[in-house]
């Protein structure tokens, strides 16, 4: 073939690792599936090189794709979004954070049916009722303390 053609699917497989690239910055999901889809349109057009040229632009998108991938796992850590996504600081507080509050008296937010929300010492806490059901308002007192929620009882 000549060598135009294999220049297009070059610049073709290269344009589509960009976007590829591009939708790891920017995740549109839109981008990538672009991306794709030229990059595929590059390695078709290689075909027409032989058999070697096709494995040879295969190769390169396979190691194209995963020195993206690596670089921006390694790029994106110090960035604002991973570090919101981790779960250090935030979503659910170790079991210890809550150890604090057993034996404490607290106040039913939601009706408990077993989970809901207590108030204990002016803060918002996931619970669950060992009585089951639990009216909101009620006096509950924390028994146990687990990763992310206490457990209470009614106080008689």
């Amino acid at each position: 073939m000549d060598q135009p053609s294999l220049a297009l699917a070059w610049t073709l497989l290269a344009a589509g690792l960009v976007l590829i690239a591009a939708e790891f910055l920017l995740p549109t999901v839109f981008i990538g599936f672009v991306g794709a889809a030229v990059s595929f349109a590059g390695i078709w057009l290689s075909a027409a090189g032989g058999v070697g040229s096709c494995l040879l632009f295969c190769l390169v998108f396979v190691a194209g794709l995963a020195a993206e991938f690596l670089l921006f796992r390694r790029l994106l850590r110090a960035t604002p979004i991973t570090n919101r996504a981790d779960n250090q600081g935030a979503a659910v507080p170790a079991a210890s954070g809550f150890a604090l509050y057993v034996g404490r008296q607290a106040r039913a937010l939601t009706a408990l049916a077993p989970s809901g929300a207590v108030e204990i010492d002016g803060a918002r806490v996931e619970a669950f009722s060992a009585d089951g059901f639990v009216e909101r308002g009620a006096a509950v007192i924390v028994t146990e303390a687990a990763a992310g929620r206490v457990t209470v009882r009614l106080v008689r």
